[in-house]
C-alpha cells in the first residue's frame, strides 16, 4: 500500500514516528510488548484518519472567514442565490479543504500520487461505473424503507429545500458532482483516509472506520431543514450503507478513478430523479417518498 513494513528489521526504533506518520510496532521485546505498540499504532492511525476527515469540515468554515469579514467591511454583495450557495461551497468545502488536506498529506509524509490508486479504467471498469450507482441506490433505499418502517423517515438533504429554483437547476448541478464532489470526496476519504487505514487494519475493517468518518461531513446538508436528530441519524445509515459500497469497490478495483465516477454518477442519478419528478405533475404526490428512498 505504499508504506514501509512493520517488521523487526525496520531501520526505525519501536515507538518511534516514521515519516508517513506511522507508529512502529513491530520488533518489540516480548509478546505483550509488541501487542501493547500495535494497538497504540491502531489507535493513532484512526485518531490520524479522523484528524484528516473531520479536518474536511472544519477547514471550509476557516476559508470562507475572510470572505464574511470583506462582506462586512465593504459593501460587497453577499450572493444568495442558490446556485452561487452551493458553487462556493464545491469551492471551498471539496476542493479547497479536501483537496488541499489529501494533497498537504501526500505532500507531508513523502508519497506519491500513486498512493491513492488513480488510474486509467479498463472496459471492464466502466461496466461497473456503469452498475455501481444502482447498487448503492438500491442499498440506500433498503435502509431508508427499513427506517420508514419503524417509523422514521430519513430526513433530507438541504438541496430540496432550496424554494423558487427552476427544476433546470438540478441538473445545472450534474457536472459539479462528477468532476468535482465525486473526485474530492472519494480522494480524500477513500485515496487517503482508506488507504492510511489499510496499513493499520484489514481491508473490511478499514473501509468501515472510513466509513464512520465520511457519513459526518454531511451533517449541514441533512440537519439544515429543521430535521430531528432521529431522522438525521436514518439518513447517515444510508449514507453509511452507500460508503461501505464506496469502499468496497475502491479496494476491489484499486482504482480511485472507478469509485470516484461512481459516486459522481450516483449523485447525477439523485438529481436527475428529482428534475424529472418536478417537472411532472402527476409525480407531484410521490416526490416526497422518491426523493427520501434514492436517498436525497
Amino acid at each position: 500500500m505504499g508504506e514501509s513494513s512493520n517488521d523487526p528489521g525496520d531501520r526505525h526504533p519501536v515507538g518511534s514516528v516514521t515519516d508517513d506518520g506511522r507508529i512502529v510496532s513491530g520488533g518489540a521485546d516480548g509478546g505483550s510488548g509488541r501487542s501493547r505498540w500495535r494497538l497504540l499504532e491502531k489507535l493513532w492511525a484512526i485518531i490520524l484518519a479522523a484528524g484528516l476527515g473531520f479536518g474536511a469540515i472544519v477547514l471550509p468554515a476557516v476559508l470562507i472567514l475572510p470572505l464574511l469579514a470583506a462582506t462586512m467591511v465593504f459593501p460587497i454583495e453577499q450572493p444568495l442565490s442558490p446556485l452561487a450557495e452551493l458553487t462556493i461551497n464545491f469551492v471551498f468545502g471539496q476542493i479547497l479543504a479536501m483537496g488541499g488536506i489529501a494533497a498537504t498529506y501526500l505532500w507531508a509524509t513523502g508519497k506519491e500520487l500513486s498512493f491513492v490508486r488513480i488510474r486509467t479504467p479498463t472496459l471492464g471498469q466502466l461496466l461497473v461505473i456503469a452498475v455501481a450507482p444502482f447498487v448503492v441506490l438500491f442499498s440506500i433505499g433498503i435502509v431508508n424503507l427499513i427506517s420508514f418502517s419503524l417509523g422514521v423517515q430519513a430526513a433530507s438533504h438541504s438541496l430540496l429545500n432550496f424554494e423558487g429554483i427552476e427544476p433546470t437547476f438540478y441538473l445545472v448541478l450534474i457536472p459539479f458532482m462528477i468532476l468535482i464532489v465525486g473526485p474530492f470526496e472519494e480522494l480524500l476519504y477513500r485515496g487517503v483516509i482508506q488507504t492510511r487505514l489499510t496499513n493499520s487494519f484489514s481491508r473490511p475493517s478499514a473501509i468501515v472506520l472510513a466509513s464512520f468518518i465520511f457519513v459526518p461531513i454531511h451533517l449541514t446538508a441533512y440537519s439544515a431543514g429543521g430535521a430531528s436528530l432521529v431522522q438525521v441519524l436514518a439518513a447517515f445509515g444510508a449514507l453509511f450503507a452507500g460508503s461501505v459500497i464506496y469502499g468496497a469497490l475502491y479496494e476491489w478495483t484499486e482504482n480511485l478513478t472507478v469509485v470516484a465516477l461512481a459516486h459522481g454518477l450516483t449523485n447525477s442519478i439523485q438529481l436527475l430523479v428529482v428534475y424529472v419528478i418536478t417537472t411532472n405533475e402527476e409525480l407531484q404526490e410521490l416526490a416526497n417518498q422518491a426523493t427520501v428512498l434514492v436517498g436525497l
